[in-house]
C-alpha cells in the first residue's frame, strides 16, 4: 500500500511539473504555503521562506520595503519578547519550542518547523542564496492577524506577480482570491490544499515576469 501511495504520489508531481515551463521560481509567502508547493511539485525550496509564518503585520512591512538586504538575519528572541505573544497562546504555540527569527526593522520570522537557531539560521541564509530574482511571486492570505488594510496594502503593492487568498470577497481587488469554503470560518486555512479549486497556479507560474529587487547597501 505504501509502494502504491509513493508510485502515485509521484505521478502526481510528474504531471503537475510537465504543466509548468520552467520549474525555478522563488516564492515569498506569509506561511507554508511555498513549502507545500515546491512539495507538490516535487521542487527544492528556492526562497527562504518556507517551513515558517509571519504575521500580517510584519509580512506587508517587509514587503513595502523588500530587498535582498532587508531578508538579512540579525537576531532571534524569545517567545516571552515577542509581540505576539497573546496570539501565540490564543494558538497554542506559546509554550513551544520554536526559533523565533528578527529581520531587519523587528519583523519576526516564526521557525515553527525548526528545533534550533542553529538550524534556522542555516536553512534560512542557504535559501536566500537560491532566491531567483527574475522570477518571484508574492503570496499573502487573510489569517495571521490580517485585516482589510493589510489585505488592501498587498494588492497596492507594485509587484505584478501577486496572490492573496482569503475567506470573503474583494471584488474591487485584483490579486485576491475568495475562497467560498472558508466564509463561515472568517479566514482561510491550509489553503495550499484548496488552489486547484480556485486558482489557475499552472498560468500564475508559466506568466511570471521579472519583478524588481534590488540588494541595497548601507
Amino acid at each position: 500500500m505504501g509502494r502504491f501511495s509513493d508510485y502515485r504520489r509521484r505521478l502526481k508531481i510528474k504531471w503537475r511539473r510537465s504543466k509548468i515551463k520552467e520549474p525555478e521560481f522563488s516564492i515569498i509567502s506569509n506561511n507554508c504555503w511555498s513549502t507545500r508547493i515546491y512539495q507538490q511539485f516535487g521542487l527544492p525550496y528556492l526562497s527562504p521562506l518556507a517551513n515558517l509564518f509571519i504575521f500580517a503585520p510584519d509580512y506587508i512591512r517587509l514587503l513595502e520595503e523588500f530587498s535582498l538586504e532587508a531578508l538579512h538575519l540579525e537576531s532571534f528572541i524569545s517567545h516571552q519578547e515577542s509581540r505576539y505573544k497573546e496570539e501565540l497562546m490564543a494558538k497554542g504555540l506559546y509554550d513551544t519550542d520554536y526559533p523565533i527569527g528578527i529581520l531587519k526593522g523587528d519583523i519576526e520570522v516564526h521557525f515553527q518547523h525548526y528545533s534550533t537557531e542553529e538550524d534556522a539560521r542555516d536553512k534560512w541564509e542557504r535559501r536566500i542564496e537560491r532566491i531567483i530574482p527574475d522570477r518571484l511571486m508574492f503570496k499573502f492570505s487573510d489569517g495571521y492577524l490580517a485585516t482589510d488594510e493589510h489585505i488592501e496594502r498587498f494588492d497596492a503593492l507594485a509587484f505584478k506577480n501577486k496572490v492573496c487568498f482569503t475567506a470573503k470577497p474583494y471584488p474591487h481587488l485584483k490579486s485576491v482570491v475568495y475562497m467560498d469554503r472558508f466564509r463561515e470560518q472568517g479566514y482561510t486555512e491550509l489553503e495550499w490544499n484548496h488552489w486547484q479549486r480556485y486558482f489557475d497556479l499552472y498560468r500564475f507560474i508559466n506568466q511570471l515576469g521579472k519583478e524588481r529587487i534590488e540588494e541595497k547597501t548601507s
